[in-house]
C-alpha cells in the first residue's frame, strides 16, 4: 500500500473521529441551547410584541400598535422620574465603585501582612443577599436609632433623615450600592493588577518615579482592559437596579406610591409596578422595550469609547 493511500485513510478516519467529536459537543451544548431559547429568546420576542398590545396578564392581547409607547412618552410623569432617578443612580454608584476599588485593590496587591483576610473581609458584602444589606443599613441610617445617625450627632450635631428625606434617599441607595459591590470590583482588579510585569515598577523606580507617579503612568493605563470590563458590566447591573428600591421604598410591593418611592423608583421598579400592581402589561413591556434600548445604545457608546482609553 502506497504512502498517498495510507495517507487518505488517515484523513477520512481523522474526518469521521471530527464529526463525531462535533456532534458529541453539540449533544453536550443542546440542553443550554434549549434553555437559551425557551427562557431568553423566546421571553424577548415576546416583550417586543406585547409591547404593541393592551394585556393584563391574562386573556387575549388587544393590539394598539404605538399607544403605550405615546403614552409613556407623553402621559406617564412618572416615567420621567424613573429616568432621572435610573441615571442618578447609575452616575452616583458606578464611578465611585471603581475609584474606590481600584485605589484599594492597588494597596491590597501590595505585600502587606495578611492581605489574605482583608481581601475577604472586602469580598464579604458581596456574597451577602441584598436583602441582608439593605436591612442592615436601614438600621444602621435610621433616623431615631441608627450607628450612623448616633455619631454624626455626637460629633457634628446633626441627624440626617437617610430614609425619609427624599433629598438623601437616592444618596443612601448609592452608598448602599457602593458599600456591596466595591469587593467584587476589588477581586477582579486584583486579577489585573497582579498580571502587571514587576519589571515597569522596577525600571520605574530606577528612573526615579514615586508611587503616585507609577500609579498614574504604569498601574493605570495597564488595568484599564479590567476596569473597562467592570465598567460595562457594572452599568448594566446599576440600569437593572430593582431590589434596592423595593426594599428601602416603604410599601412598594402594594402599588403605593409616595414622595419616598418616588424619589427612589428606577426604570426596572416602574415595570414591575406597571406589570404587577397596576395590572398594565403592555405597558410594562413598552417600558422594558425602552430600558433594552438604553442600555444597548450606552454599551455601544462604552465600546466605541473603548479605544480612546483602554490599552491592550
Amino acid at each position: 500500500m502506497t504512502n498517498s493511500a495510507i495517507s487518505e485513510r488517515d484523513l477520512r478516519a481523522r474526518q469521521r473521529y471530527d464529526r463525531k467529536e462535533i456532534s458529541v459537543a453539540y449533544l453536550f451544548l443542546l440542553p443550554l441551547l434549549v434553555g437559551i431559547i425557551i427562557f431568553f429568546i423566546v421571553p424577548i420576542v415576546e416583550t417586543f410584541y406585547y409591547s404593541f398590545t393592551s394585556w393584563k396578564g391574562v386573556g387575549v392581547a388587544k393590539w394598539t400598535g404605538i399607544a403605550n409607547y405615546i403614552k409613556m412618552f407623553s402621559k406617564d410623569k412618572k416615567f420621567g422620574l424613573e429616568i432621572s432617578n435610573t441615571f442618578a443612580f447609575v452616575f452616583g454608584s458606578v464611578p465611585l465603585t471603581l475609584m474606590i476599588a481600584i485605589v484599594i485593590a492597588s494597596m491590597m496587591n501590595a505585600r502587606i501582612k495578611a492581605v489574605g483576610f482583608f481581601r475577604v473581609i472586602y469580598f464579604l458584602p458581596n456574597v451577602t443577599m441584598v436583602a441582608v444589606v439593605v436591612m442592615i443599613w436601614r438600621w444602621l441610617l435610621n433616623s431615631e436609632y441608627g450607628i450612623v445617625d448616633l455619631a454624626l450627632n455626637s460629633l457634628f450635631g446633626i441627624r440626617p433623615a437617610w430614609m425619609s428625606d427624599t433629598n438623601l434617599t437616592m444618596l443612601s441607595m448609592c452608598l448602599i450600592s457602593v458599600w456591596s459591590g466595591v469587593g467584587y470590583c476589588i477581586v477582579i482588579l486584583l486579577s489585573g493588577l497582579q498580571s502587571i510585569s514587576p519589571t515597569y515598577y522596577e525600571a520605574a523606580t530606577i528612573d526615579g518615579a514615586n508611587g503616585i507617579q507609577q500609579f498614574f503612568k504604569i498601574t493605570l493605563p495597564l488595568v484599564t482592559p479590567t476596569l473597562f470590563f467592570l465598567l460595562v458590566t457594572r452599568v448594566i447591573g446599576a440600569f437593572n437596579q430593582f431590589d434596592m428600591v423595593y426594599l428601602m421604598a416603604d410599601n412598594a410591593s402594594s402599588g403605593a406610591v409616595g414622595p419616598v418611592v418616588n424619589s427612589l423608583r428606577t426604570l426596572v421598579f416602574g415595570v414591575y409596578q406597571s406589570a404587577f400592581a397596576d395590572m398594565q402589561m403592555g405597558y410594562a413591556c413598552a417600558k422594558a422595550v425602552f430600558l433594552f434600548f438604553v442600555i444597548l445604545v450606552v454599551t455601544v457608546v462604552q465600546m466605541i469609547g473603548e479605544k480612546r482609553w483602554v490599552n491592550y
